[in-house]
This record gives C-alpha cells, sequence and structure tokens, in this order.
C-alpha cells in the first residue's frame, strides 16, 4: 500500500545532518568565545559549550526548516516531526562529543595498515584530508597537538570539513547511536547505518570496540 511505499521512499536524514556537523566544524574553527563549540581557555565552563551547541542545532534546524518550507508548494516540512528530532539529536550528539570522536578516529586510523608507510593500503598523505579527514601526520602530526592549524584546514578546505563530518557522523552512528538503540529495542527514522562511507575498510575501524580490561 500506499503507507509502506512512503516509509520506503523517504530521504535520507544523513545529508542535512553532515551539513550541520560541517558547519559547526567551521564555527568552531573561529574559537569565538561568545558561541564556543569547544573549551577555548581556562575561565570557560563545559555548560557555555553546551549551551552553545544546543543553540547552533536549534538555529540550524529553524533555517534548514525554514528554507525547505519555502521551497515547497503547500509550505510544509519534508520532514515529519520524528524525522526532525532526530536530525536535531544527532547535531547534539556528535558536536557534545566532538573532541572524542576526533580523537578516537585520530587513533584508530593512526594504528591501522591506513597509515602503515609499510602496507600496501597506506593512504598517500596528500589524500589523508579528503578521504579519512584528518590532517596527515606528516611533516608533523598535528591533528592531537595543535589544534588551530587544522582548525585553519577545515576553515579554507571545504572537502576537508565535508569529509570530517561525515567520519564524525558515522563513528556516532555506528558507537553510540545504533548500540544504544539496540540494547534499548528502539528505532529511529532511516536507521543508524552510515550507507554514506563506502569505504570497507574504513567502515570496518569504525566499529564498536570491546573494551580491553587492563
Amino acid at each position: 500500500g500506499d503507507v509502506a511505499d512512503e516509509k520506503m521512499a523517504r530521504p535520507s536524514l544523513h545529508p542535512i545532518t553532515i551539513d550541520a556537523i560541517e558547519d559547526a566544524l567551521r564555527l568552531r574553527a573561529q574559537n569565538s568565545t561568545t558561541s564556543p563549540l569547544r573549551i577555548i581557555d581556562a575561565q570557560m565552563e563545559w555548560f557555555e559549550v553546551q549551551y552553545s551547541i544546543m543553540k547552533f542545532a536549534d538555529r540550524f534546524m529553524e533555517k534548514y526548516t525554514k528554507a525547505a518550507a519555502s521551497k515547497s508548494e503547500n509550505d510544509e516540512s519534508p520532514w515529519t516531526e520524528e524525522e526532525l528530532q532526530t536530525i536535531g539529536g544527532r547535531i547534539v550528539g556528535v558536536l557534545m562529543r566532538l573532541d572524542d570522536l576526533e580523537w578516537e578516529w585520530n587513533h584508530r586510523i593512526s594504528t591501522s595498515s591506513l597509515a602503515d608507510p609499510d602496507s600496501p593500503s597506506m593512504v598517500p598523505y596528500d589524500l589523508w584530508k579528503t578521504t579519512l579527514g584528518l590532517h596527515a601526520p606528516h611533516p608533523e602530526a598535528v591533528e592531537q597537538t595543535c589544534f588551530r592549524t587544522v582548525d585553519v584546514s577545515l576553515s579554507e578546505e571545504k572537502e576537508f570539513a565535508r569529509t570530517r563530518a561525515e567520519r564524525m557522523l558515522a563513528l556516532f552512528l555506528m558507537n553510540i547511536e545504533g548500540p544504544g538503540l539496540e540494547a534499548s529495542g528502539n528505532e529511529v527514522p532511516g536507521g543508524s547505518t552510515p550507507e554514506f562511507i563506502e569505504d570497507a575498510v574504513q567502515l570496518e575501524l569504525m566499529m564498536p570496540r570491546t573494551k580491553k580490561n587492563d
């Protein structure tokens, strides 16, 4: 029937979510003390960052739904309420954990065959940004030591910001949202699969890891 067809044919929620994370990466790179998306100095409290993240997500969703409604003939949003809540929740979920997700992705890639000069699957340094969404560790490793350098690149290179935003969302979906939904038995519109990541090796590296007890 029509209802089943409509359910099947819903547009993916991922592109708009990735747009938001990409925007946020560029906004964070400005290191604004009035709307911080990370802790910038010793005077700053985490609740200020949380507030900025919520405000950013609200503003992004409002702007997006207005633009979408103005394009549609009957002034309606193309998204259901549940879909909008899912998109907004993912934007906030990723941005709240952005530092951790970046660290985790950099760590997983750096300790994999993709970063091993002796491996045939190593990704050439000049392709790291657009393939992995990371600053290459050559001539020096700046990814976790000099965020200003990474900020400048994210501000100036759209493809780098986009690729990084995709990887951050995929890690969130596979390690946080997916397992959480599985544990609670809940579902979200469109599911938690990051089908926008086509590289099998990267997908494998994104899989949840069992915590080792040292």
